[in-house]
């Protein structure tokens, strides 16, 4: 059998240097010497006192809206609407000759080469593409299987209710493989709450898929909407099985109201993807996470005909989260990271990774004195490793 050790390694940036052997793809042994039946079989990385993590998880991606590696396109509409962006989407799909698969790989190749080794990403569903965005993500996370953990989510970007047809394509896409059924903001887009909750998680009952709901309505309506989703949630027993992102009545609660979702969604066990965006606070996480609800990190946007940020780096996310809260203190950027690795695996259901023997093996590996400094100034990453196989090196992936 042969193993992987990493020698010279500090665990979460803590302590003295030590010795990581990898071995079926899990963490055999955490010590400060090597193994005494070391062989030529085996493997050494001497890494030089840097930092090594758990994998980073990205809970909330758009690969198959990605234009990484197209030729860059203009944008010109103003203001962001969401009728505007359902045109510059529309069209997007319209005019992007490259296949899906193509586009999303590449920019799933570059979460990898950042150190990502478990993703979540919406994949569109819609009468203008059918199922083209399904069945390019369904060939990348076969293809990538080796590299990272890819779920896919069928969602319905331009509603359902609005978009006869919708309802019948999710059932065909969770028919074909598709991980999980999304929502998306069920009265400001749909017009009905009701049947459009009634819809996916009718759906996500029937197949026994996760929920993962777009929750852009903001103030009292996205209040009393994550209460009805709640609702549901209880009454079908799918506690821990359905996530919210871009939850904008987070954004700017009152206390009383910031204190009313976090119940709600800790009492029903609903997780939240954190997005960092331009025009909206930061929810104050760590009251969150203290009142227990689970939570991770997503890169969301991935250079779209919508937006040109997004580059699929996790811990790009946690130093942008860092800033917007202005943490200053070392333990509150060390949260940022953990959102982005042990909790986010907590919320994608991943085995666990706390870089203990018996732990699988995703981990990344980066220069650095301490956690803080690797947020305010995130690093290359000098290695990435998915279930003990070494899958990138110095921001590139190791091909076979």
């Amino acid at each position: 059998m042969s193993r992987t050790i990493l020698s010279n390694v500090r665990v979460n940036g803590a302590g003295d240097p030590q010795v990581i052997t990898v071995a079926d793809g899990r963490i055999h042994a955490v010590g400060t010497e090597p193994p005494a039946d070391l062989g030529p079989a085996d493997h050494v990385e001497d890494l030089a006192g840097e930092i090594v993590l758990p994998g980073f998880v990205d809970g909330h991606a758009h690969a198959d809206k990605s234009l990484w590696g197209e030729p860059w396109v203009r944008r010109t509409s103003e203001p962001i609407t969401m009728e505007q962006m359902f045109e510059d989407q529309l069209r997007q799909w319209a005019e992007t000759t490259t296949p899906v698969a193509a586009r999303a790989r590449t920019f799933l190749d570059m979460c990898v080469a950042y150190g990502s080794t478990s993703i979540r990403t919406f994949t569109d569903v819609a009468p203008e593409i059918g199922l083209d965005g399904v069945h390019g993500l369904l060939q990348v996370r076969e293809e990538m299987a080796d590299l990272a953990d890819v779920q896919i989510v069928a969602f319905p970007q331009l509603g359902i209710l609005r978009k006869p047809g919708t309802a019948e394509l999710l059932e065909q896409a969770l028919r074909a493989g598709a991980d999980a059924i999304g929502g998306l903001d069920p009265a400001g887009v749909d017009g009905d709450a009701a049947r459009q909750l009634d819809i996916v998680f009718g759906l996500a009952e029937k197949y026994q898929v996760p929920v993962d709901f777009h929750a852009h309505e903001s103030g009292e309506l996205g209040i009393w909407l994550i209460e009805r989703i709640a609702e549901r949630v209880k009454a079908l027993g799918m506690q821990g099985k359905v996530s919210l992102c871009d939850v904008f009545s987070l954004a700017e609660p009152t206390p009383s109201q910031f204190e009313q979702l976090a119940s709600v969604l800790a009492d029903a066990d609903i997780a939240v993807a954190v997005g960092v965006h331009g025009l909206l606070p930061v929810p104050d996480v760590k009251a969150l996470h203290a009142m227990g609800v689970r939570m991770c990190l997503g890169s969301d946007s991935a250079r779209s005909r919508w937006s040109p940020w997004g580059e699929g780096d996790i811990l790009a996310r946690a130093m942008f989260l860092a800033y917007k809260r202005y943490w200053r203190r070392d333990e509150d950027l060390e949260f940022a990271v953990t959102m982005g690795t042990t909790l986010g695996r907590e919320v994608l259901g991943a085995p666990p990774c706390d870089l203990k023997p018996g732990d699988v093996a995703d981990l990344v590996v980066l220069p650095g004195e301490a956690i803080g400094e690797i947020v305010v100034a995130p690093p290359q990453r000098t290695l990435v490793m998915k279930r003990g196989k070494i899958v990138a090196r110095s921001g590139v992936l190791v091909r076979p």
